[in-house]
């Protein structure tokens, strides 16, 4: 097998799907950390990464998108401080959210030691002069400049 060549990508019919909801049911039904290994050998040709992907990107009916709860915050910050950054267990705990979800709510929202508070009149003007020196990289101009502030903060503004 050549693996110098990326593997083709492969869209995911009905059947498919129809098979691995019954496999997630099958192997792992109550566990919020499913045993992906076991549930990919339910279906030829698609690995352990390519069904954990699937289900929590597509079909997962407990993964929310949209806007954050005020539950959900309360029990992302409770994760974190139980779990530190440890993404899947604290997706786990938060039961409604990916890892990913977490991380970025997180990062960009929650985390304590993120600035809040309305960006001054100097701010602003040091944003525009480091948006000319460094470009739009956001999280080279907060680090450098905005220390407390966040990426999305700073692109936003």
């Amino acid at each position: 097998m050549d693996t110098s060549q990326p593997r083709q990508r492969k869209l995911w019919t009905d059947e498919e799907d129809r098979i691995l909801r019954a496999a997630v049911y099958v192997e792992d039904p109550e566990s919020t950390n499913k045993k992906w290994n076991l549930i990919a050998k339910h279906l030829p040709g698609r690995n352990n990464r390519d069904c954990r992907k699937r289900w929590h990107n597509q079909m997962s009916s407990l993964i929310s998108k949209g806007p954050w709860t005020p539950e959900e915050n309360e029990r992302l910050m409770q994760a974190v401080s139980q779990f530190g950054t440890k993404w899947s267990q604290v997706a786990a705990a938060v039961k409604t959210r990916n890892g990913s979800q977490c991380a970025k709510r997180w990062y960009d929202k929650l985390d304590p030691n993120i600035r809040h508070e309305s960006w001054t009149a100097d701010e602003d003007a040091l944003l525009f002069s480091a948006v000319e020196r460094h470009g739009r990289v956001w999280s080279t101009i907060v680090s450098q400049y905005f220390p407390g502030r966040t990426g999305l903060d700073a692109k936003n503004r």
